[in-house]
């Protein structure tokens, strides 16, 4: 772990254990029934047994203080194989979802079961864009109303960790839209006859979704990024900033 192999230094059990009743009384005293991650930045203060691993430590804490994006990743990858199975099903029924123009029931079966992908998709996507979204008011209140953290120290924490939430959240939001965009483009709601086209314009925008970047995003620093981007995105957004 960081505090073994970064800081050099065992983490006891005790210290473990003194370090989650903390985070437990600091939730109770903000009004939270169960610890929240905005709570965590408070090992920055119990986790280090020399002065100077507490730069090292409370870096670590913020650079990994924002909700994990990796979901969106996942899912954006999904979407598109989903995307584009839909397509070749769709086209075989001509545009027919629900067996009233003679599709075949395999396919009907297919489409249900794609579906029933997408909106499992959808609620994990929805449940993430919560937490972001509880994780920005925390951030947003943090020079308020938290009484362990002073306001010089809540304020540099807010600097770095909300511009970070904010694009993810955004990020999120541009993938749950697509979610549901392709969910109705397989439902009764779309006409049979246009259905094909909505779903490869769809897919053709999911390009967008992946290489299109706001100049906020674009002006991040190299490390910023890394918290935010993995894999080929990063790569994108890599070659997206030389660019400018």
């Amino acid at each position: 772990n960081f505090s073994t192999d970064t800081l050099g230094q065992y983490v006891s059990d005790r210290r473990l254990i003194k370090a989650a009743r903390l985070l437990r009384v600091s939730a109770a005293t903000h009004g939270r029934k169960q610890v929240d991650i905005i709570d965590v930045l408070l090992l920055q203060h119990m986790l280090w047994t020399y002065p100077q691993q507490k730069d090292a430590l409370r870096e670590f804490i913020i650079d990994n203080l924002t909700p994990n994006n990796d979901i969106v990743d996942q899912s954006k990858f999904l979407l598109q194989g989903l995307a584009a199975e839909a397509l070749t099903v769709v086209k075989k029924t001509m545009g027919d979802v629900t067996g009233e123009s003679g599709a075949r029931e395999d396919d009907l079966d297919t489409i249900k079961s794609i579906v029933s992908e997408l909106r499992e998709i959808k609620g994990l996507l929805e449940q993430h864009s919560d937490d972001l979204e509880r994780h920005i008011a925390l951030l947003d209140d943090l020079g308020h109303n938290n009484i362990w953290i002073t306001s010089d120290e809540s304020q540099s924490v807010k600097q770095a960790c909300l511009p970070l939430a904010v694009t993810a959240s955004t990020t999120v939001s541009e993938v749950l839209n697509y979610a549901t965009t392709l969910i109705l483009a397989l439902t009764p709601v779309t006409d049979d006859d246009v259905r094909s086209s909505v779903i490869e314009v769809l897919m053709g925008s999911s390009e967008d979704i992946n290489t299109m970047f706001s100049d906020e995003e674009l002006h991040m620093s190299l490390k910023e990024a890394k918290r935010i981007f993995k894999g080929d995105e990063l790569k994108k957004w890599k070659k997206a900033r030389t660019s400018m």
